[in-house]
């Protein structure tokens, strides 16, 4: 049995939309993804459709709007649906990359016909090297523990994407010296409805080549990420770029299990301390018995120096998983930390390491 076809209305007309609306709901095959005005679905926060019904509306046909969408690199096939249904508009949408020029009102038949067929072909866009991605969570055994420099220098060498969900002071944009002009407040409604194209409007690119989703900002940021968008995240992360790392802050807080469950790898940082490593041998077990499979956990050792009390064999022993990176005293230091040898394999396969 085929998926219903989701479909994604945008127009400045309300009630155009609502008619469009009302055809999809009562077509077999179709289902309604959202309704956009014209500048939210500009901007790029837009959520997971197969096809986008770009319709008239006073003084922005669809013939202009559907450009601006097209040469903007939507990811979804366009379908125009106009007042104006002439030859001359028929070519000039076909020029634009539409894939389809309706009237409207338009007839269910021919509207799920042309919805089918667009997205039957997908549009051609160039994907990231190495097919899907991967997905690294980081989270510190307690605050204070380096977790986002650590997170920062896994991200950097590969130009990865790096999600800012940790609590706290140590805010990534600001240690980078930028202002992102969105966060992750502008996706908090999209929850599974979130789609890769989305996830890279949200992104900054830092000099560096690091894109960079900044944490959501006010006293109810840590509501914002919900476990379902958690989850979409990762999911979309994995598509928007050759590595995604999620920095949520100390293990076991809200957010971490629901990105930590299905990514592909989990890092725990600690310092060689005996406190931090009892943290660490917390969040451990707290990773696991939220269901975040043994063989995703590894360690990463920061600020380490041979005058520690405690010896690497030991900090593995007594944290309860393997130790996958040594980070020596002063090698993240500054806000854009060079990444050390240990760093750069630890986004592989865990099966690997």
């Amino acid at each position: 049995m085929t998926a219903d076809r989701r479909c994604l209305v945008i127009g400045a007309d309300a009630a155009v939309s609502a008619s469009v609306t009302a055809v999809i709901g009562a077509t077999q095959g179709l289902t309604l993804a959202g309704v956009l005005e014209p500048a939210t679905a500009l901007s790029g926060v837009r959520p997971a459709c197969d096809a986008v019904l770009v319709c008239d509306g006073p003084g922005q046909p669809a013939l202009e709007l559907g450009g601006a969408l097209i040469r903007g690199g939507v990811e979804r096939p366009v379908i125009l649906l106009s007042r104006t249904v002439d030859l001359g508009t028929y070519r000039a949408a076909l020029a634009l990359g539409a894939r389809g020029l309706l009237a409207l009102p338009p007839d269910p038949a021919e509207l799920r016909t042309a919805v089918g067929d667009a997205a039957a072909a997908p549009v051609a866009r160039e994907a990231h090297s190495g097919g899907s991605g991967r997905a690294v969570v980081v989270c510190g055994a307690k605050g204070g523990c380096g977790t986002s420099s650590v997170a920062l220098a896994i991200a950097i060498p590969d130009r990865g994407m790096l999600i800012d969900l940790a609590g706290g002071f140590d805010d990534v944009a600001v240690r980078l010296g930028c202002a992102p002009p969105r966060t992750l407040a502008d996706i908090a409604g999209l929850g599974d409805a979130l789609g890769a194209e989305a996830l890279r409007s949200l992104a900054a690119r830092h000099p560096s080549g690091l894109r960079l989703i900044a944490r959501a900002e006010g006293p109810a940021a840590h509501t914002v990420v919900t476990p379902t968008l958690g989850r979409a995240l990762v999911r979309e992360g994995r598509l928007a770029s050759r590595l995604v790392v999620l920095d949520t802050g100390v293990a076991g807080a809200d957010i971490c299990a629901s990105v930590a469950q299905p990514a592909d790898r989990v890092l725990v940082t600690t310092t060689p301390d005996t406190r931090c490593v009892d943290c660490a041998a917390r969040a451990v077990s707290w990773l696991e018995g939220a269901g975040v499979p043994a063989q995703s956990i590894g360690l990463v050792v920061n600020r380490w120096s041979k005058w520690e009390d405690l010896t690497l064999r030991g900090i593995e022993r007594r944290a309860g998983a393997p130790l996958l990176a040594v980070v020596r005293e002063g090698e993240l230091a500054g806000p854009l930390p060079r990444p050390p040898a240990s760093l750069l394999t630890l986004a592989g396969d865990p099966q690997s390491a």
